[in-house]
Order: C-alpha cells, then structure tokens, then sequence
C-alpha cells in the first residue's frame, strides 16, 4: 500500500513508521503529511498524541470519528513549509469525498516542537 500523503512510497517507509510510534516526525511538513495519513487510515489516537494546546482543547474524537465516517481521502497538496527554531507553519490542501461531494480544506498549521518532539498546536482554515 502506498501512503496516502502522496510521496508514492510505501506505507511502512514514509508516515507509517510515525504512526507506529517507531519515530517521530523530523520537522513540520512531515508531521503534517502524518496526520494527513491517520486521518486517512481512521487513527484517532495518532491524531490526538500528536497534538498540544488549543489544538487539543478543541478536539473532539466523537465528532471527528463521525465527520470520517464516509470521507475517502483523495490528496494532499502542500503549498508551503517552514521551520524557524521550535515553530513551524504549513499550508496545505487537503482534497476529499464525502457523500458524493467533493470538496477540498485549506489550512494553514502551526506546528511547535517540545522537548524535542513537534506537535499540531493550531491551524487556521481559509
């Protein structure tokens, strides 16, 4: 199985080894391009686990296992990636189906590293 984030590897070798918890993601768009993939593959907890402050005050697994029910993920497109020491920003499309509508998220991440570990600390939809 290829990863759904689009890098055309295996699964195994591109974000299945961070959804495992064999390693953690190395920068921003990696982490972002993972969480893309749970979402994908319906793992909750990968979502949950990686995420800190208002990002993870405002999750709500019952809602969000319910919005997934149905939702094939169709692409990933990021736009824009940076890093500047323990704060990083990616911006992305992330193209859906759902109940036989397409339809497409733009968001802009915010990610933060903490004690060595980078986490979805925000993100803001356009």
């Amino acid at each position: 199985m290829f990863c759904p984030c689009g890098s055309k590897k295996p699964l195994e070798a591109c974000c299945g080894r961070y959804l495992s918890g064999k390693e953690d993601a190395p920068n921003p768009e990696a982490l972002m391009r993972s969480r893309y993939t749970a979402y994908a593959l319906g793992d909750l907890d990968y979502i949950e686990r990686t995420m800190k402050g208002k990002a993870l005050k405002r999750f709500n697994r019952i809602a969000t296992e319910k919005s997934l029910e149905g939702t094939i993920w169709i692409q990933l497109t990021v736009l824009l990636a940076t890093e500047e020491g323990d704060i990083g920003t990616v911006q992305f499309i992330a193209s859906f189906k759902q109940e036989d509508q397409m339809a497409a998220m733009h968001e802009i991440s915010t990610f933060e590293k903490v004690e060595g570990k980078w986490f979805y600390v925000d993100g803001e939809v356009g």
